[in-house]
């Protein structure tokens, strides 16, 4: 089942006086780009989240944040006096160099992650329950992406079926479009009102009709269409391989569009390429 690269998830757990809000979301990106933003007790688990993380997303661009705060219900605790002295000497450089700047207001301060220390901080603790609930954060990111994925493929099946019809419809209507081009020569040629060579008037036609053949490009069309259905029905990231696809697809409708003989190849290479420009911008979203 195809996959987008665009997704959300979160959870909240509590150890001990302390609550660890976990933030999984992801966009587009040609490649897995992750990002982490983690408190400092749980940065020696950062490779074992990163690990987490890659065994169930192949692409996309993941931002993994982790929050920790002090439990409304949690026992005393007292102010980190070195990271409340550290914070003041940085606000008084920022004072030097941006004497406009708004200072920060008591609140603000206390709000800042590192300024409460409590003795039943129990940091092995943390990262334990922080890496145990972790997996369970991921897949519900990745289900999230599979549900938007089942959405995208609806989309692309419509348009694919679209695609069909019009291939269908053109391919029905060849062989009078071929006959009405040949009538056509004919007439002018009848109308110059001159002795015509009739081999070179065999070998013209052929001409023409080698050069507005189009059966090769239906057939691709159709080819094209049917790798794209095989693709949405793999297990398999499908993203990359449906983007190739949709240049292929292109190029057809494109070749399709210089072979113009007539109203009606131009309108079925127009619709086509409406069709497709749209599967490629739904395309983009697919890991």
């Amino acid at each position: 089942m195809p996959q987008s690269m665009t997704g959300f998830a979160n959870q909240t757990i509590t150890v001990g006086d302390w609550n660890l809000s976990i933030e999984c979301k992801s966009v587009n990106s040609r490649f897995l780009d992750l990002t982490l933003k983690l408190p400092d007790v749980l940065k020696r688990s950062e490779q074992q989240f990163r690990k987490i993380v890659s065994d169930k997303i192949v692409r996309g661009k993941v931002e993994l944040a982790i929050r920790l705060e002090r439990a409304e219900q949690s026992s005393d605790a007292s102010i980190n006096l070195e990271k409340l002295s550290e914070m003041k000497g940085a606000l008084d450089k920022v004072i030097e160099l941006m004497p406009d700047a708004r200072a920060p207001t008591a609140l603000d301060i206390l709000m800042t992650q590192g300024i409460w220390v409590s003795d039943k901080l129990d940091v092995e603790a943390l990262n334990k329950e922080c890496i145990a609930v972790m997996p369970g954060v991921v897949e519900s990111l990745r289900n999230h992406r599979l549900d938007e994925g089942a959405r995208l493929e609806e989309l692309l099946t419509e348009r694919c079926d679209g695609i069909q019809a019009i291939v269908a419809n053109y391919r029905d209507q060849l062989p009078e479009l071929q006959a009405a081009q040949q009538q056509k020569l004919m007439d002018r040629i009848n109308a110059i009102d001159v002795t015509s060579d009739d081999k070179r008037l065999e070998e013209e036609l052929v001409f023409l009709a080698n050069k507005s053949d189009v059966a090769e490009e239906l057939d691709r069309l159709d080819a094209h269409l049917q790798a794209i259905s095989d693709a949405l029905a793999s297990k398999e990231p499908c993203g990359r391989r449906l983007d190739f696809l949709m240049q292929e697809l292109n190029r057809e409708a494109n070749t399709l569009g210089s072979k113009t003989t007539s109203l009606v190849t131009t309108n079925a290479a127009v619709e086509l390429k409406v069709l497709i420009e749209q599967m490629r911008e739904q395309v983009q979203n697919l890991e």
